[in-house]
């Protein structure tokens, strides 16, 4: 997320999920892992007493495969 005050922010932060900064991005794609949420958390994110992930290195979120 590049704002975290926004109605898409709002509504992701309401259902749970963890807002995490663009620089997350850019860093697992440069790395080829998925790295921590913690240390790119954006405005409170981690209210639901989570910091992202628990181990170092978490497993990749599986991709739905496209309809044959």
């Amino acid at each position: 997320c590049a704002f975290p005050r926004t109605p898409k922010a709002a509504r992701a932060r309401a259902l749970g999920g963890l807002l995490v900064g663009p620089a997350w991005i850019w860093d697992c794609q440069r790395l080829q892992r998925r790295l921590p949420c913690g240390p790119y958390l954006l405005d409170g994110s981690a209210s639901s007493g989570s910091e992202g992930e628990g181990a170092e290195e978490a497993p990749p979120t599986p991709r739905p495969r496209p309809a044959p």
